[in-house]
């Protein structure tokens, strides 16, 4: 299954939509306005809440929740990797390896992979395709394709500032 993701340009808060193959929107997300961390809400396009995003600020590494209304599904940290992305997922046991430069992510159990993420270049605003490889992990898989997107503009913004 393939997904499409695309951010708001003009935005003042994290805005992405979720298009599906065929272009339709599928999911939204949202970030809360004011808020200490990064906190952000996927619904699907009718507004149904699907997944809470949130980061842990007093964390040395980045680290996120994603949860449903139920419970914590899972906690993402980033680890100590050079020239290369890399994440744990726990309690699931995946992790992220990727590029930096390239922006291109594997999630995997082990040797199964479970998604494919790579940053298309030549687009208004950051645009992703997401490939996923089974339908019960397509909720699971935008949450964690906005949480790399997360991290990234959070170095972003700490290598801009003085």
């Amino acid at each position: 299954m393939d997904f499409f993701i695309k951010q708001r340009v003009f935005s003042f808060r994290d805005q992405f939509t979720v298009f599906n193959r065929e272009k339709k929107p599928v999911y939204k997300v949202g970030g809360k306005f004011f808020s200490i961390g990064d906190q952000l809400a996927i619904t699907t396009s009718e507004g149904v809440p699907v997944l809470q995003i949130k980061q842990h600020v007093f964390s040395l590494m980045p680290r996120y929740s994603i949860a449903n209304d139920e419970k914590e599904l899972c906690v993402v940290s980033k680890k100590m990797s050079f020239l290369r992305a890399r994440y744990e997922i726990e309690p699931l046991g995946w992790t992220i390896e990727g590029s930096l430069f390239d922006h291109h992510y594997a999630v995997k159990d082990g040797t199964t992979t479970i998604m494919t993420v790579e940053k298309e270049w030549l687009s208004w605003g950051d645009t992703y395709h997401l490939h996923v490889g089974e339908p019960r992990h397509e909720t699971i898989s935008v949450a964690l394709m906005i949480v790399l997107d997360m991290v990234h503009h959070q170095k972003s913004k700490n290598q801009s500032a003085p």
